[in-house]
């Protein structure tokens, strides 16, 4: 390793920690001074609000025409109270708030934008957040919607608005990872306030928050940069996690606030209550059934026990969010399956107001009229989630292993079996078969305890009278069904602790054998979704896909070099038995023998390029451009750090995703897979990283670097990922390369740059070629040339070529002509497992052009 990279290994001596202390100080400081707008608001905002005294109950009556804006006050020409507002809040924690999303969001805003753009849209933000508040409310007083209607008169005060509308109009000149994820944030936080608690402030912050996105999409455009939208399969699993995480805390989040209004409040009915039945709303309302009377019986069904069951929800979706960010497929279904919870648990709530019967005093069409305006969207919301996770589905490709899912059901079905049984036992001895309408009684008491709703105790009028052991096992066996599925989901969501993902054992098996031989490519079996194939006695082993009855291998046999043909002939064996197309794909010549003699046919998918770093020396004139850029970046500062992903700081971490973000965001299809890693790989640790890092810390560029063994020993190292930043400076990628070549010639003799795919213009073979491998090869020539303007593979190649390689070339294997179309087929489901159909069209479009 270089010595950056040791000087990271070793750790920080107390000298280096005060030195570090120093800097931070420094560092903080400089941005203090850079955020004069910031720092001069939170300073009236604070200094208002201890002069007036609003710090625990808000601003006096007196002062509420300066200190709030409401429509009547800008009728009668108080335009100002518009702007006087928004240094006010109406209480501690809401002061509290509104100063740290000044100090933060507008901070951040203000070092994109500058000092006096910032203080332009902070106060033109304001104006259009109330203005759209104020025509949406008079437009709902309209049409009469029960909600919005009731805040036309509302007083708004605080600097929500324009702190959510500054923050995200910044977004269009932040890099692509945090405008995704900030944009992701503040919309997702600022629409489930509205959705759940619903109170004016909130409308207006969300305003404030489309005003902002608006301007954000404008300033990003004039970049002429409002096409990069796409992120990889990490970050779009990290933004769905997100999504997920942040409506998963609603219903509780109504909980806390003392009337909630918003059109998901009720969701705190759905899942703090349990569901009523007809008889319960009739007997608890009498002759005046009305909407409110869903909450009958709240403070009977309330309780310790009850509070603590409600937050299963968000417990178990919070869990499943954490699992999303790894690629679990489990977690994705049981998110999936518990907002279809929450959409059926709606929909019963829909059935009792449409069966709500008609009293002389309350007319049945006023009941239905508001009931649905508030009930509608808790079936709706849940859907459109469901919806937008089923839609990116792709994007989860760990399965958990059989074995983890039985155990899974066993534990958490065996839990519900014993406890329903005791229940059932004890309900039939206490007669509950009269009193509560026989079976349809009993499930209805059983699905009360095990739905994630508070439990009935003591004090609940339905429950007066019962046995008490009945009494208990009601009220304890949500609690304990509920404990044990959480901590199985936890368990068994744990990839790395517990190994409970499909083929976790096999992986390990193969990076066993691969530790003993196989070829330049051969550490990219063990990414994700490969599966494999072992000789008896796991002598060798063979990585592949299936797409359809295509098994397309991943190289060639690895193992002891000794057990390759004999690996190579057992996998065509088990593919046979198994109806399988064999399908060799990215492997050299070492099989062509003993395929040959099985009638195989081949073609040629990719050219492999080769340094011998131990000879390379860059002297002469053709080794201009390498001298250049070591040059440029000796004179620039800029270093080569090597290390492990997992051995750099958050802070490197974080640019290098930054970076491989901004790279996809100017893709127009997903990033590729199979043999072209990305973030996710990184994070083995046996592969190595290189970074660019200039003297101020920013990361230029990346480069990755896989093992080849033999025997047990390190002979070569493969290039991977590579990444660089959009203004990084010219020739950062050939100095990463020549800086793995200075770095290591000292362990290895070669190192391979990888294959381009399709970048060749690929021919069949003359030894064993066809005319339908030939015709495959012109396929694969015209698109590698189509696909030349989405990623480059060709001046990739082109690249390569720079350093003077020796080339090896790679095929595919096959045994029939006529299976070559769904091999093509195979290999596009493996190079792009998460294109859709309108991603399809769109690379279709392109191709064309």
């Amino acid at each position: 390793m270089s010595a950056g990279a040791a000087e990271h290994r070793q750790g920080a001596s107390p000298g280096s920690l005060r030195g570090l202390g120093r800097e931070g100080l420094r560092q903080s400081l400089r941005h203090l001074r850079s955020i004069p707008f910031t720092l001069a608001v939170l300073a009236v905002f604070l200094i208002t609000g201890a002069a007036t005294g609003s710090f625990l109950g808000g601003p006096p009556e007196s002062l509420l025409d300066v200190a709030s804006v409401s429509a009547p006050q800008l009728k009668a020409g108080n335009w100002w109270s518009m702007f006087t507002s928004m240094f006010f809040a109406t209480n501690l924690l809401a002061y509290a708030a509104a100063a740290l999303m000044i100090l933060l969001l507008l901070g951040v805003a203000e070092r994109q934008l500058g000092t006096l753009r910032t203080a332009v849209f902070y106060f033109a933000a304001q104006f259009a957040a109330v203005t759209l508040f104020l025509l949406l409310t008079q437009f709902a007083r309209q049409v009469d919607d029960g909600w919005l209607s009731r805040m036309v008169d509302a007083r708004l005060m605080g600097p929500y608005a324009a702190v959510l509308a500054v923050s995200l109009a910044s977004c269009g000149l932040l890099p692509t990872l945090w405008q995704r994820r900030l944009r992701t944030a503040v919309v997702s936080i600022s629409l489930m306030l509205v959705l759940y608690v619903g109170h004016a402030e909130t409308v207006v912050g969300f305003a404030g928050a489309l005003a902002g996105l608006a301007a954000g999409w404008w300033i990003q455009g004039d970049k002429g940069t409002l096409h990069r939208h796409r992120s990889t399969g990490r970050e779009t699993r990290n933004l769905l996690a997100l999504t997920v995480a942040i409506f998963a805390v609603g219903p509780i989040l109504t909980a806390t606030v003392r009337t909630p209004t918003g059109p998901l409040a009720l969701l705190r009915d759905v899942l703090l209550n349990p569901l009523p039945t007809l008889n319960q709303l009739e007997q608890y309302c009498g002759g005046t059934i009305d909407v409110t009377c869903l909450e009958a019986g709240r403070s009977g069904f309330a309780g310790p026990l009850g509070l603590a069951l409600a937050v299963v929800p968000v417990v178990l979706l919070l869990i499943c969010a954490d699992g999303m960010r790894h690629g679990r497929r489990l977690a994705l279904r049981i998110a999936i399956t518990l907002q279809l919870a929450v959409t059926a648990m709606a929909a019963v709530y829909l059935s009792l107001l449409a069966r709500i019967p008609q009293y002389p005093n309350r007319p049945h069409t006023a009941v239905m009229g508001s009931g649905f305006v508030h009930v509608l969207p808790l079936v709706v919301v849940p859907l459109v989630l469901v919806v937008l996770l089923a839609a990116n589905r792709r994007q989860f490709r760990v399965e958990t292993s059989p074995r983890a899912r039985r155990a899974l059901a066993a534990v958490v079905g065996g839990t519900w079996l014993v406890l329903a049984s005791t229940y059932t036992a004890v309900w039939l001895a206490a007669g509950g078969m009269e009193r509560d309408g026989g079976l349809l009684g009993l499930a209805a008491e059983l699905s009360r305890q095990y739905l994630p709703l508070p439990i009935p105790g003591i004090y609940s009028r339905v429950f007066q009278g019962r046995d008490p052991v009945e009494a208990f096992l009601f009220a304890a066996s949500g609690i304990v069904f509920w404990a044990v599925a959480l901590a199985a989901v936890w368990l068994v969501l744990q990839r790395r602790l517990h190994h409970s993902d499909a083929g976790a054992e096999d992986r390990e098996v193969a990076r066993a054998l691969i530790h003993e031989g196989g070829d330049s490519l051969s550490w990219m079996a063990l990414w994700e979704p490969n599966k494999y194939w072992f000789a008896p006695e796991r002598r060798g082993g063979v990585a592949y896909q299936q797409h359809g009855n295509v098994a397309l291998t991943l190289a060639g046999p690895f193992g002891p070099a000794a057990f390759r043909e004999e690996t190579a002939e057992g996998f065509i064996r088990y593919c046979a038995e198994h109806a399988l197309i064999p399908g060799f794909y990215s492997c050299t010549d070492e099989l062509w023998p003993l395929l040959r003699a099985r009638e195989f046919r081949r073609v040629a998918v990719a050219q492999e390029t080769r340094l011998a770093v131990r000879t390379l020396e860059f002297k002469g004139k053709d080794w201009q451009n390498v001298r250049t850029a070591l040059n440029r970046a000796a004179k620039t500062g800029v270093q080569a750090v090597w290390g492990r992903y997992a051995d750099f700081s958050p802070a490197l971490r974080a640019q290098l995703i930054e970076v491989s973000e901004e790279w996809a965001a100017q893709k127009t299809v997903p990033e590729m897979g199979f043999t072209l890693g990305g973030i996710d790989e990184l994070e083995d640790t046996e592969v190595l990283c290189c970074l660019a890092v200039d003297a101020e810390g920013q990361v230029q560029g990346v480069t990755s670097w896989l093992p080849v063994y033999e025997s047990g020993r390190v002979v070569s190292w493969t290039l991977d990922f590579m990444r660089r930043r959009g203004d990084s400076f010219p020739g950062v990628m050939e100095f990463l390369i020549a800086s793995a070549v200075q770095e290591l010639r000292g362990s290895v003799e070669v190192i391979s740059l990888s294959g381009s795919p399709l970048a060749k213009d690929s021919v069949a073979d003359g030894d064993g070629g066809s005319a339908g491998s030939e015709g495959l090869a012109a396929i694969l020539d015209v698109v590698g040339k189509a696909l030349e303007p989405v990623y480059g593979f060709r001046s990739l190649a082109s690249f390569k070529s720079r350093f003077k390689p020796e080339y090896r070339t790679l095929y595919l294997y096959y045994q029939d002509p006529l299976q070559l179309p769904a091999m093509g087929r195979a290999l596009s489901r493996a190079y792009l497992p998460g294109l859709s159909v309108r991603q399809s069209a769109r690379l279709l479009r392109t191709l064309v052009r």
